[in-house]
């Protein structure tokens, strides 16, 4: 089965509350719902049935967790200081605002953070007993 790896790794990393993330079984493909909305009572039908799988939610401590794995890679040692500091003060967001200023720093973070969340997902979908190839 195809899989839709940009829809996986966006609800994947989601943290909101507001927002459900459902992986079809059959077809593959992520369907997002808000609280509240119709679509989401059929959505919560089809995961009862089995054929949608709630996609987890990120947590704070998943992005700290990542953000430290990032933090040695970072090639500018005055914004490592500072973004370490402000991971242990603010939090992942607050890291994050930080890479602001250091754009390389910046655009390796992204690229890092989407291959690990690719890998995090890897081990996910295969706990899940679904059989995917890593997205190229």
């Amino acid at each position: 089965m195809d899989l839709d790896w940009e829809g996986l790794t966006v609800a994947f990393a989601a943290r909101s509350m507001l927002m459900n993330h459902f992986l079809d079984r059959a077809t593959g493909e992520v369907h997002a719902h808000l609280n509240g909305s119709p679509d989401l009572r059929e959505a919560l039908l089809h995961e009862r049935s089995g054929r949608y799988l709630r996609i987890p939610k990120s947590t704070p401590d998943i992005d700290a967790e990542r953000c430290r794995a990032f933090a040695p890679r970072m090639e500018d040692a005055t914004g490592r200081e500072k973004a370490l500091r402000a991971l242990g003060s603010g939090g992942p967001g607050a890291f994050r605002d930080v890479l602001l200023a250091f754009p390389n720093d910046e655009a390796a973070w992204f690229v890092f953070r989407d291959r690990r969340v690719r890998e995090e997902l890897l081990v996910w979908i295969a706990a899940q007993g679904i059989r995917a190839e890593p997205a190229r």
